[in-house]
């Protein structure tokens, strides 16, 4: 019997590595579920790939660009139209560019080799959400393919313009911010060094201001490369850190989910996940479960699948969320109102975009504090730095005079 090495997120968000005896993928693929663990990589020992330095230049890695919403949007109405599946993917490659174009003609030939279309997207959790897949195969189940392809669509679309909006919002700010340190560090390690013999030797006694820049700066000649280099391999440890530890990610989105905007960012984005999957007739605790796997917090990911679980044994959902103690009062209070009026998905919808606004406009104002008093504190540093270093120069020339 052939034995599969898989890559795996259990019911609480944290990767599991190891290996499953089956005569088939679809069927360990099947165990794994079983066993509560959504798989993300999958095939037979030895042959899972580990990303290395090749493999970041191999196309799959670039198949995350792939734009869902258009694809997506495209099938779901040559669908609707009449058209077969096989035909419509075979359309959809032709049409479709780069990578994209080899992905689908893929898939075409997975349906027309027999697979099911969801079961075909299933071997690509890195490409297609597995909550799509979901959606997907309880599509083909109630013949509505070409319709839910179209919701998928219209989700997927809101999601990437919330994410356009976010970057926007905090985009101009992070660029002043990185030119500004930018100046400050080419004046310290190059500007300074050149003119620190002319400020010593012809401005006499130096302030206490101007002597601590030209240490600095000497310092920064010798070793500024070292100390960028040094703050790049810090920064990209700790993103290495957050992504494999899962102790110190618990702890950091833990402290992140006190920050009112992180609640609002998460809960918009799951109640959307929830109320797109109920409206499509997904079970409540399997919406739930993948909705959690959905959102990037790992801390919220595990309190959700405890209340999955509580949930499954036939507790009200609102009930148990309200036990836990970490949620605002407007996402109880649309789950209890959804539950009373037999709704849970349109008052989840509803829910969503209006947290989604709200962190857009919250966003939209810090970025409109920031800017200005980034501008400020940046001017105030260079002119505290061209004052302290040109300063015994004037006075140098107005004693001449």
């Amino acid at each position: 019997m052939p034995t599969f090495q898989y890559l795996a997120l259990d019911r609480q968000g944290i990767q599991r590595k190891g290996l499953c005896e089956a005569e088939s993928r679809a069927v360990a693929y099947g165990k794994l579920q079983e066993q509560g663990l959504l798989p993300l990589q999958l095939g037979l020992a030895g042959g899972v790939h580990i990303r290395s330095l090749r493999s970041w230049l191999t196309p799959g890695v670039w198949l995350h660009r792939i734009r869902l919403d258009e694809a997506f949007y495209s099938l779901g109405m040559m669908l609707q139209g009449g058209g077969s599946l096989a035909q419509s993917l075979d359309l959809l490659a032709r049409t479709s560019n780069g990578h994209a174009s080899g992905f689908w003609l893929q898939i075409r030939d997975a349906v027309e080799g027999g697979q099911a279309f969801s079961q075909a997207l299933q071997d690509h959790p890195a490409v297609i959400p597995p909550v799509y897949t979901a959606m997907v195969h309880v599509a083909e189940q109630v013949g509505r393919l070409g319709e839910v392809l179209e919701r998928i669509a219209r989700y997927e679309e809101g999601r990437r313009e919330f994410r356009e909006r976010l970057l926007t919002s905090l985009g101009y700010p992070l660029t002043i911010l990185v030119i500004g340190l930018g100046a400050v560090f080419f004046l310290l390690s190059r500007v300074l060094p050149r003119i620190a013999d002319i400020v010593t030797s012809s401005a006499g006694e130096l302030s206490w201001d101007t002597r601590i820049l030209l240490s600095v700066g000497a310092w920064m000649e010798s070793w500024g490369m070292m100390l960028l280099l040094g703050l790049g391999g810090a920064a990209w440890m700790s993103v290495m850190a957050y992504k494999r530890r899962p102790g110190w990610r618990m702890r950091l989105d833990r402290l992140f989910w006190r920050l009112p905007v992180v609640q609002k960012g998460v809960l918009a984005r799951f109640s959307g996940l929830v109320a797109f999957q109920l409206q499509a007739g997904i079970p409540m605790v399997q919406a739930l479960e993948s909705s959690a796997q959905g959102v990037g917090s790992l801390f919220f990911r595990e309190k959700m699948s405890q209340a999955a679980r509580e949930v499954s044994t036939g507790q009200p959902l609102d009930e148990v969320l309200s036990r836990q103690g970490i949620y605002p009062d407007v996402f109880l209070t649309s789950i209890s109102a959804g539950r009373a009026a037999g709704g849970l998905g349109s008052f989840l919808e509803r829910l969503g975009k209006l947290l989604e606004r709200e962190t857009d406009a919250t966003l939209k104002r810090f970025a409109a504090l920031v800017e200005p008093a980034l501008i400020l504190a940046l001017g105030l540093l260079v002119g505290f730095l061209v004052l302290a270093v040109m300063g015994p120069i004037f006075d140098l020339t107005s004693r001449v005079r």
